[in-house]
């Protein structure tokens, strides 16, 4: 301000004013930049798929897919003193999606939030926000995904020394409403509360607990929303459970075990029961090769209909491409449940090359029935993934995979491919290939004059 006083305004009134005008303005901009942190990044990440029996066996009468998409964002992070500010525009779209003279706005919001420093170690941020808690299991922002996952949420958080506290809360609605009305579930729950807990307790382990609560709304009556929900009716869905992680450099083998346990009700009324549980072993042979062992389960429901009882596990808003391979068959498990048993290598084949790959073996917990009520076995098939990526330089990277499910006759009918006994589809052999290239670029960073 001091600044601005010492200036004749009046010469504004100018064409040459004009142009003091904009030095001006280009002049206290700097200044601020000499007071703050500020970050300007971006990312461009085209990825092209060939889908030749991604997610579900292709029938022999359909040709594979090929598209390419992109996912494109620009990043603002402010910092001053007890202040952070975070907002990232990002454009995803598949090519070819928009006219190539279109004036239809594709650009919107992915993150916008800002976080006070409350108390030493403590501060609130709210907005909208990504969440990636643990193993991501939960809570994610997926870095596979085109779009990302982002929440409306206002958060507490306490971090001192090697404990850390998180107290998010959350509340949907349409619009504005002046009466309580029926929520059309653009995410799946109405209110979402949690606490997450972090503490380091000796040297490499690290123990974290977790309780969400979710007000999942009332289905039942959705026929009728305008005369059945003049009042709403919300149903607890409570998530709980924690991780245990082992992991230091000083010794070759590190460990990851997970247990989630559901209670509670779910949106049609039924009492939930799930539980998912993994166990993840690594062992670094040399510096630059890693194999691992693991196994994940997820509790499956009988296909009882009439005991009130949802025993399979919820699906919540995790990484789903992170877990139980790559090809997304059962990123959602069916009724039945999952069991994904596993082994993988990963390896730094030169400097900026690194190579991995895994080998699948999914089953559910029961014997089940598809959409035709044909019945099919416990055993899903196996799946085989092979990774690889190549570091171009600091700010870019390519990576390609080629991905390849063995399927059999209850994969088919598990995915609904067979509509009636005994009758089963001819399918191509399922695989899927990609080629993703991605581009991180900081466009300005600035730090306070010392």
């Amino acid at each position: 301000m001091e600044i601005w006083n010492k200036i004749d305004k009046s010469s504004f009134s100018s064409p040459l004013g004009a142009r003091g005008r904009l030095l001006l303005i280009a002049f206290t901009f700097t200044l601020v930049l000499d007071a703050q942190n500020v970050i300007i990044d971006g990312e461009i990440r085209p990825r092209t798929e060939y889908r030749d029996g991604y997610g579900k066996p292709l029938l022999t009468t359909n040709d594979p897919g090929i598209f390419t998409i992109q996912r494109t964002r620009l990043g603002l992070t402010f910092t001053s003193g007890l202040l952070t500010t975070q907002i990232t525009l990002q454009d995803a779209r598949t090519y070819g999606q928009a006219a190539n003279a279109s004036d239809v706005a594709t650009t919107g919001i992915y993150e916008a939030w800002g976080e006070m420093l409350l108390v030493p170690g403590g501060s609130f941020k709210i907005g909208r926000q990504a969440l990636n808690y643990d193993d991501k299991r939960l809570f994610s922002s997926p870095a596979w995904s085109n779009t990302g996952t982002a929440h409306d949420v206002g958060m507490f958080k306490y971090n001192i020394n090697d404990f850390q506290a998180h107290v998010g809360f959350a509340y949907n609605n349409n619009s504005p409403i002046s009466s309580e009305s029926y929520y059309t579930a653009m995410t799946k729950y109405r209110y979402l509360n949690f606490l997450w807990l972090s503490k380091d307790i000796i040297n490499g382990l690290n123990i974290s607990a977790i309780v969400i609560d979710e007000g999942v709304q009332d289905t039942t009556g959705t026929k009728n929303p305008t005369t059945n929900y003049l009042k709403t009716k919300l149903y607890h869905a409570f998530t709980y459970g924690g991780n245990l992680k082992f992991q230091s450099d000083s010794f070759p083998i590190s460990a990851l075990a997970t247990a989630y346990f559901q209670g509670g009700k779910s949106a049609t009324g039924k009492a939930l029961n799930g539980i998912l549980l993994a166990l993840k072993v690594d062992y670094k042979i040399v510096d630059f090769l890693t194999t691992n062992i693991g196994a994940d389960y997820l509790s499956g429901d009988n296909n009882s209909t009439t005991d009130g009882i949802q025993s399979n596990f919820k699906k919540m808003y995790g990484a789903d491409h992170n877990f139980n391979g790559v090809m997304d068959y059962w990123d959602t498990p069916l009724t039945q449940g999952l069991f994904d048993y596993y082994v993988g290598v990963s390896g730094k084949i030169v400097k900026n090359l690194t190579l991995e790959g895994a080998y699948h073996v999914y089953n559910t917990e029961f014997a089940g029935k598809n959409k035709k009520s044909i019945d099919f076995g416990k055993k899903l098939g196996s799946e085989f993934d092979l990774i690889a990526t190549y570091k171009l330089n600091n700010w870019s990277t390519v990576q390609a995979g080629y991905c390849k499910y063995f399927s059999n006759n209850n994969t088919l009918i598990a995915k609904d491919l067979v509509v009636k006994a005994g009758v089963i589809p001819e399918v191509r052999s399922p695989q899927w290939a990609y080629l993703m290239f991605t581009i991180k670029s900081t466009f300005l960073k600035t730090a306070p004059n010392p």
